[in-house]
């Protein structure tokens, strides 16, 4: 075979090679490599701990506004700590625990925008 003609064949088994291979690991579907070094379980730490941090602040807000008892740990999405969870995330106890985290610590800080100074109502 003359060169001119092994050109596209290679190219089509190096294209046949990478698309088998993308098929067979799932990337192809949109599908997230998996992290060394567990980078990955970080990040999906990372996203339930501000996740949590919005809702506390959010809940943090409205009890301080409404002059209420500073206790995070009575609210629903506390309790639950499971507000935007996927199940490609792996334990859902690890991410209740860093959603709790950031939760405590959104409602902190929200609930002390309307701390006057006068007094500690917590």
């Amino acid at each position: 075979m003359s060169k001119r003609h092994m050109l596209p064949a290679a190219l089509l088994a190096v294209g046949a090679i990478a698309s088998t291979t993308a098929c067979a690991t799932g990337y192809a579907y949109g599908a997230r490599p998996p992290y060394n070094d567990g980078a990955y379980y970080r990040d999906v730490e990372r996203q339930a701990y501000d996740h949590g941090f919005r809702e506390g602040l959010r809940a943090g807000d409205r009890d301080g506004r409404d002059n209420r008892r500073y206790e995070p740990t009575r609210h629903d999405d506390w309790r639950d700590a499971d507000d935007g969870y996927r199940r490609s995330y792996g334990d859902r106890d690890v991410y209740r625990r860093s959603f709790r985290s950031g939760f405590e610590s959104g409602y902190g800080q929200g609930y002390r925008r309307y701390d006057t100074g006068r007094y500690r109502r917590w």
